[in-house]
């Protein structure tokens, strides 16, 4: 009988694990620098799953939904190719017409507000020492795509740069988004391989967890001002 009740336990316990990461809140481990500098290389970002509605384990939709994405919204999804986990930031809703002006974002024709910054303290420790990853020969923005909306960076190319030379428009089909990534000429997005389905978001990431740096000495260290940090 003990044994059973032991055995109970642990099953619980899993079953209650496996719904809280497949429905309710998750976290990941973000690899690569495509949402640079906004998150860096080796943050363990919180998702929230109910953000839009509920996935249910083991399902790769929304059973139910109470809401929509929003433009510049952070979200996470399954990549259209090879279904690894992707996180981007929505730039179209369905019925917009996204496009690039010289590589300043345009949203039905008219171009989103970007400012130059001057100081880059933000792309100190990124995680990773490669050309498109460590900040150089890339200018920093700040990007705000209305008035009501928060403003975020982003990284471009200073000169040349697939986003500069960029001269195509996307029309968003009803029920499907396009998502970008900030570091706008090193992103493996929605410009190369299409839209994603609405109900095919997993959810909102919302804050950073914790974050890990490559430690000099081969040990991890830690970026304990990046603990609980809020993405926007």
């Amino acid at each position: 009988m003990k044994q059973f009740v032991w055995i109970r336990d642990v099953v619980v316990i899993i079953a209650f694990m496996v719904i809280l990461r497949s429905s309710i809140v998750n976290w990941y481990v973000i690899p690569t620098g495509s949402m640079l500098p906004t998150i860096k290389i080796r943050d363990h970002v919180l998702v929230n799953k109910l953000s839009y509605g509920l996935m249910l384990p083991l399902m790769g939709h929304q059973v139910i939904s109470w809401d929509a994405p929003k433009r510049g919204d952070i979200v996470l999804f399954d990549s259209p190719m090879d279904h690894i986990t992707f996180v981007k930031r929505v730039v179209g809703l369905g019925g917009d017409t996204i496009s690039f002006d010289n590589g300043v974002l345009q949203i039905n024709n008219a171009r989103v507000n970007e400012v130059l910054q001057e100081d880059r303290a933000i792309l100190e420790d990124m995680g990773d020492q490669t050309t498109c990853n460590n900040g150089e020969g890339k200018n920093l923005y700040l990007e705000k795509f209305t008035d009501k909306d928060v403003e975020h960076h982003i990284l471009r190319s200073s000169r040349g740069g697939n986003t500069n030379l960029e001269t195509r428009a996307w029309s968003v089909p009803q029920g499907r988004l396009l998502v970008v990534g900030d570091n706008r000429d090193c992103s493996n997005d929605g410009r190369y391989w299409g839209y994603v389905d609405v109900d095919r978001i997993y959810g909102k990431a919302v804050r950073v967890f914790y974050s890990i740096q490559s430690g000099k000495s081969g040990f991890p260290s830690f970026r304990t001002d990046r603990f609980f940090a809020k993405l926007q």
